[in-house]
């Protein structure tokens, strides 16, 4: 009996280890589930706060996106009201645009018909003065101010009468230069000299009406009286050479008359000067220069002056032959007529 009793509490005892051992297990087992499921419980907890704050944050960001994007359809709108705005006044100025276009373009061509008119009138002018009283240097100044006029207008129709008014600008300069002004300037200074130049027969009385020399008044009687005597035969009887006997034939009503035919052949020589005839203006000045020598006193300071200037007159070339401007006409009539025809 004891052996049996020994028996059985020899195997009682390791059964009494091993359920130990796993009470140890499982207790050992359950702690580390429940520290497992208290980090997990605090991971979890850590993962719901994240995700609150980022929901937070994300609520925040979206009110300030929905802000934005209400500022954004506010912007468009706006600039879609600007847009339509802008549309209409570009529209309108658009309209505006074609209206001015039109306008200038009928004032541009009423310009330019008013400008062909002014020109086509300043060459006519020009060119009556300049075949009719030679006026070169006035025909000269017309067609700079018709080329200066012309230059202002920036219009192609207006190149060929451009360049035609420059042609008969320039054969216009290419010319002798004759200063008719100052030509007509001497003429009538020579007509005006005329009433005052000493006839050769106003000298000739002039030195006959001379007193006698003086004596002195101790002059001894016979002195005395031999000069009276030979002054008393000398207005008898008077000795004299005379070049020009022709001259002491006037009469002093005739002196008159001849000053006046020096006038009319001066006049002449003025008319020749104005129609640029050479030789009757050669013709005249010789026959005043034949007068100026027959009859009137060479001697005298005044004729002398007077011979001068005739013969710078005589020394001018007028034998020139004119140039007409009928080109530069012709030029601003077709210029006109394509104006009218254009629509």
């Amino acid at each position: 009996m004891s052996e049996a009793n020994s028996v059985n509490s020899g195997s009682a005892l390791p059964a009494k280890k091993s359920v130990n051992l796993a009470l140890i297990i499982a207790i050992a087992a359950l702690g580390v589930s429940g520290w497992q499921y208290i980090e997990t419980r605090q991971q979890l907890t850590a993962a719901q706060t994240a995700l609150a704050t980022r929901l937070a944050e994300n609520g925040g960001n979206t009110k300030a996106i929905q802000t934005q994007t209400e500022q954004a359809l506010a912007a468009t709108r706006a600039a879609e009201a600007k847009l339509a705005l802008l549309e209409a006044r570009v529209n309108e100025s658009a309209g505006q645009y074609a209206t001015l276009g039109a306008m200038y373009q009928e004032l541009t061509k009423n310009r330019s018909d008013w400008l062909l008119s002014e020109v086509e009138h300043t060459l006519a002018i020009a060119s009556q003065q300049l075949q009719l009283a030679g006026n070169v240097s006035g025909a000269i100044t017309a067609l700079e101010m018709v080329s200066d006029r012309l230059g202002r207008f920036d219009n192609p129709a207006l190149i060929p009468v451009k360049k035609t008014v420059a042609k008969d600008l320039e054969t216009l300069k290419a010319l002798p230069y004759l200063d008719s002004v100052g030509l007509t300037v001497k003429l009538d200074t020579l007509m005006l000299g005329a009433e005052t130049l000493p006839l050769v027969i106003d000298h000739h009385r002039l030195a006959n009406s001379l007193p006698p020399s003086a004596l002195p008044a101790n002059a001894p009687w016979w002195e005395r009286l031999l000069t009276d005597v030979s002054h008393s035969l000398g207005e008898m009887v008077r000795i004299r050479r005379m070049d020009k006997p022709e001259a002491l034939l006037l009469a002093p009503e005739q002196g008159f008359f001849l000053r006046e035919n020096l006038k009319l052949r001066l006049l002449d020589a003025r008319l020749a000067l104005t129609q640029r005839d050479g030789a009757t203006y050669q013709a005249d000045l010789a026959a005043a220069g034949q007068y100026a020598k027959r009859y009137f006193d060479g001697d005298a300071p005044a004729t002398q002056k007077w011979q001068a200037t005739l013969g710078e007159l005589a020394s001018a070339q007028l034998n020139v032959t004119l140039p007409d401007l009928s080109a530069s006409l012709k030029a601003v009539r077709d210029a006109q007529g394509a104006s009218g025809s254009t629509p």
